[in-house]
């Protein structure tokens, strides 16, 4: 941020224009490919000819047709490549006869709407495909295609993804996750919006870890029932900062008892390797043990659906700590109907156990106060870190704990705290005014957050977030005391909704 001087009501101005604070970044981490797929998708049955749709291909110059089931889900899709290769190259006389079930390529790689365009070209290069059908609820909700991610400006993005596609092996790949310090530092410095800063290192450390998973059970067997790994925590977010430990979790679908040994030393020796490859690419152990090797993190849906019910219904000393892991999860690879038979189970007992809401807010209200005093002083730590403030714990974990309470209390099934504002104040519960406020805040509070980080490892040798709010010129002070000031408010709105809620 810039170093003239500012006034704190000049500071709560600019708190609320996001264009000052920070420039438009160049390559839009966050961006959804719901915002850029093509919903107008041309589909088909696997029971029409081939004849009948290279006619329509043509007819509406398209390159592609998804094909689907009775139920609108794909099954297959057909390219101009596929056209070519397997009816002109291979001589096929009958086209009138021919169905296109017998040149599609079935079960196709898909995303989400909700998925990024990071996502989407690291998908396209690791697949070498060129078209992406777009589900949500199993059934197509768009396409995008790799001639409209070729428009893109920026080599960013490519070069990253080139260098993880070249990855050799686990020591490359920590190559690369180490590298992001320098470039966030360069960005930052550039003042890029922090959201994408924090957006770019979660998508390269999440696709570290489908790269990895995806190793492990290639050198391992395939697997002998169906399953999902999922993330938890700021995985599960999507909210890394520089150095995030492991926390993943193993869900298998309902096998016979007969079995158990068998099937479920295979997930344990995945998980194993997995988790050992994590950590040799810089991901440490999870300090809580919350790994797929160990059994309470990796069971059958069955299983999962006992051990939510028995967190709900019988709350204790580790039920906050066991709803951030329930609620900040998203899949990290295999079957999404486990995945989301999951999640569905966890918002169904949450409906039923509302006192757990409240048990949480008196938790985090009890445990989080902003580090300001009564004179618009920093209050900051004694001891080793006199005269400084941890900012994750002291500033960022309080909104990120905000946004997830008033999420879960609303039903709201997003996990980023940005989206979750949105999605508040999609509801009214955050007036549009207050979300700009709250957003540049987070922003504030980020900034600084990775700025310590990567100065403390950089010249300390520590991973801490350790600021001494006292060394930022006076515009950048007053700046984080009004970051802060906004998360105290937040808190305010939350104890509001508490105080209305009726058990």
């Amino acid at each position: 941020m810039a170093d003239n001087n500012i006034t704190p009501s000049e500071s709560n101005n600019l708190l609320q224009n996001n264009d000052v604070l920070y420039r438009i970044a160049s390559f839009h981490y966050n961006e959804t490919l719901g915002n850029l797929m093509e919903k107008n998708v041309f589909l088909c049955s696997p029971e029409d000819t081939v004849r009948s749709i290279a006619q329509k291909m043509a007819k509406r110059k398209v390159s592609s047709v998804v094909v689907t089931d009775q139920h609108s889900r794909p099954v297959g899709i057909v390219t101009e490549r596929d056209m070519v290769r397997k009816v002109v190259a291979d001589g096929v006389q009958d086209i009138n006869n021919k169905k296109i079930a017998d040149i599609m390529t079935k079960n196709p790689v898909c995303l989400s709407p909700s998925d990024s365009l990071f996502e989407s070209l690291s998908t396209f290069m690791r697949h070498t495909i060129k078209h992406l059908p777009i589900v949500q609820n199993n059934k197509i909700a768009g396409i995008i295609t790799m001639r409209q991610i070729m428009k893109i400006r920026y080599s960013e993005p490519f070069v990253i993804i080139g260098e993880l596609d070249r990855a050799e092996s686990v020591a490359d790949l920590k190559k690369i996750k180490n590298d992001l310090i320098h470039l966030v530092q360069e960005k930052l410095s550039s003042r890029v919006d922090p959201i994408d800063v924090l957006t770019m290192i979660s998508l390269v450390n999440f696709d570290i870890h489908k790269r990895l998973v995806q190793r492990v059970i290639n050198d391992y067997g395939p697997p002998p029932a169906d399953f999902c790994f999922f993330v938890t925590g700021s995985h599960g977010r999507k909210e890394n900062l520089l150095f995030p430990d492991q926390d993943f979790c193993v869900i298998i679908e309902d096998y016979n008892d007969k079995h158990y040994n068998e099937f479920d030393n295979y997930f344990y020796e995945i998980s194993k390797r997995f988790s050992d490859a994590l950590n040799a690419a810089g991901f440490i152990y999870c300090p809580g043990n919350v790994m797929g090797q160990n059994p309470t993190w990796r069971k059958r849906i069955s299983e999962w659906q006992l051990h939510l019910s028995y967190i709900f219904n019988r709350p204790g000393p580790f039920t906050v700590r066991y709803m951030t892991l329930i609620f900040d999860s998203s899949l990290l690879y295999g079957n999404s109907d486990l995945f989301d038979s999951y999640m569905d189970y966890a918002f169904e007992e949450l409906s039923r156990n509302r006192n757990i809401l409240r048990q949480m807010h008196g938790e985090e209200e009890g445990r989080h106060k902003v580090p300001l005093g009564l004179f618009n002083t920093f209050i900051t730590e004694k001891g080793a870190h006199k005269k400084e403030i941890d900012m994750k714990r002291s500033g960022l974990i309080f909104l990120i704990e905000s946004a997830r309470v008033l999420a879960m209390k609303h039903s709201i099934r997003e996990t980023s705290t940005i989206k979750r504002i949105q999605a508040l104040v999609a509801k009214g519960i955050i007036q549009s005014d207050d979300s700009e406020y709250f957003e540049n805040a987070y922003r504030v509070i980020l900034h600084h957050t990775f700025m310590a980080q990567a100065d403390n490892y950089l010249h300390k040798g520590t991973a801490d977030y350790y600021l001494n709010p006292h060394e930022l010129s006076e515009r950048s002070q007053e700046l984080l005391k009004q970051a802060f000031k906004a998360i105290s408010t937040l808190q305010d709105i939350v104890g509001s909704e508490f105080g209305e809620l009726i058990l």
